[in-house]
């Protein structure tokens, strides 16, 4: 199966790529004296290149250098820091062989810049930091953004965009089943089991609960009102109270609202017990808003025909013209 994926292509290269532009290079690039002094303790060209580029990429885009990542450091970038060097930026293809010495130099400059790496050990924290954002947002980039935000306020320096997209997924994931388990945890054991009823084919009905309550009538006819106000009434036995979509966040109830409004029956019986739950009592909160209304339109157009019946039988009458009697 297919890994699934936070960012698009364009999200990750919009979040990620540096800029390459002279003006930008000689802004975030330019090496100051103390970032000199540092790098002119390490041995040999390839070090010192090394550790200027652990230096200028955290300060620039909040990212540590990974030389097995996805996203190469733009040759513009090396050949400019190379220059301040004085050293081919050729040579930085060496560099990373031995990966102690990465590790060593990642440490040396974190430290410099009063940040810490990202472990292994923080992955559960970027997890519950995405989680928060996702309970406000599905969108990739939103909660990818507001996770880099955290993590830079945290003065971490950021994971690899593998770690941070993985993080992301994650966390949604955890959102989703928190935001289920809320509006679970606000119904009893009675109205669960009405919940999951909905689902079980109905004889009477030949078709399952839900799909009957979902075919509203349209036409005005005393018939369609009748059968609207009975599929109201059997929503309002169900016991639902509207505010159970105060339970969880308003971003959240609204995803199940309008998964619940589309999900066929067959689809929501095989979702794991608490969504399917979670998102029943979304669609039964937005269905009896549904059919309140369509009743009450119903209604009106049923009161406008009688009105209009009544005129056109008045305007008859009159325009009748009157024949006396012969005696």
């Amino acid at each position: 199966m297919a890994r699934r994926n936070l960012l698009s292509r364009h999200e990750l290269e919009r979040l990620f790529l540096l800029r390459t532009d002279h003006f930008s290079i000689v802004r975030n690039c330019t090496l100051p004296t103390e970032d000199l002094d540092a790098i002119g303790k390490r041995r040999g060209g390839v070090n010192r290149l090394g550790v200027a580029v652990h230096l200028v990429l955290p300060r620039r885009s909040g990212l540590g250098l990974r030389t097995n990542s996805d996203i190469p450091i733009p040759q513009a970038i090396l050949s400019y820091l190379a220059a301040q060097l004085c050293v081919s930026p050729d040579i930085f293809e060496h560099y990373g062989q031995r990966p102690q010495t990465q590790t060593d130099h990642s440490a040396a400059a974190a430290n410099i810049l009063g940040l810490h790496p990202f472990t292994r050990t923080d992955v559960a924290y970027a997890i519950d930091l995405a989680c928060r954002t996702a309970m406000l947002s599905d969108r990739g980039e939103t909660i990818a953004l507001s996770l880099m935000d955290s993590l830079r306020a945290d003065r971490f320096i950021l994971p690899p965009p593998d770690t941070l997209e993985r993080s992301g997924l994650a966390g949604r994931a955890r959102a989703r089943k928190l935001a289920a388990a809320e509006i679970v945890a606000e119904l009893d054991d009675a109205t669960l089991a009405s919940l999951d009823a909905l689902l079980v084919g109905d004889p009477a009905l030949d078709i399952t609960p839900l799909a009957w309550l979902r075919d509203m009538p349209g036409s005005p006819s005393a018939k369609n009102m009748n059968a609207l106000l009975t599929r109201l009434k059997h929503l309002r036995q169900l016991g639902i109270d509207p505010g159970i979509s105060l339970a969880t966040t308003g971003f959240r109830f609204s995803q199940f609202m309008r998964e619940g409004g589309v999900a066929p029956p067959f689809l929501l019986a095989d979702y794991f017990r608490n969504r399917r739950r979670a998102t029943l009592a979304a669609a039964v909160v937005a269905l009896e808003v549904k059919l309140a209304d369509a009743a009450i339109l119903m209604f009106e157009r049923l009161i406008g025909g009688l009105f209009a019946r009544a005129k056109r039988g008045r305007n008859d009458g009159i325009s009748k013209p009157h024949h006396p009697s012969a005696n």
